[in-house]
């Protein structure tokens, strides 16, 4: 079946890609790992490229359901934590994408295209996130709009590259970091947690 195939080329690629990087990987190398001939994977996927972008299409599609509120929940900063765990996994399962971002995206102006619209509401979403939380009485008023701003992006920083860096320091990703991460989300929220 074609989605299944489509499924075992897209692990095959992301277990090699997280683990050699993208430029050591070619479609040859992923058509071996699966026992397939070539021209069977470029039925399925035409190069390389195809495939990265079905991988970030896995990893927007996580993140939607990572930070979606079920209706008729009280928002939490239990919840905001899990939501931010949440996303340090998704990278840890896709981190070749976040380790190889800057080159990812200057080969490919296709998935740069798609990378900076999410990146872009991602951005609101975090800003829409932040209001929620104060409605909930989880956070105080954030201040004027360039305040709002200033947070969700350095909240967006810390959520988009600290694996990265912690990657940088030649290290594999752990467990340890995960909860570092989430506390320093904490620490950037502190001044604005309520009852602070």
């Amino acid at each position: 079946m074609t989605t299944d195939t489509k499924t075992r080329i897209l692990d095959a690629a992301l277990a090699l890609f997280n683990e050699r990087g993208t430029d050591n990987v070619t479609t040859n190398h992923i058509a071996e790992a699966l026992s397939m001939s070539p021209g069977n994977l470029y039925y399925h996927y035409r190069n390389k490229a195809e495939i990265v972008r079905a991988l970030f299409a896995r990893i927007q599609a996580e993140w939607a359901a990572n930070y979606a509120v079920p209706p008729a929940t009280m928002p939490s900063i239990e919840m905001m934590e899990a939501m931010v765990a949440g996303n340090f996994a998704i990278q840890a399962r896709y981190r070749f994408f976040f380790r190889d971002l800057t080159l990812l995206l200057n080969a490919d102006p296709v998935l740069a295209a798609a990378y900076r619209s999410n990146r872009e509401q991602g951005i609101g979403n975090t800003r829409f996130l932040i209001s929620l939380f104060v409605s909930a009485g989880v956070l105080t008023p954030v201040g004027d709009d360039e305040a709002l701003d200033d947070l969700a992006q350095l909240l967006w920083l810390v959520g988009d590259f600290w694996l990265v860096f912690k990657d940088s320091g030649g290290a594999e990703f752990s467990p340890a970091d995960m909860d570092q991460g989430v506390r320093m989300f904490r620490r950037l929220l502190t001044p604005h947690l309520k009852g602070n």
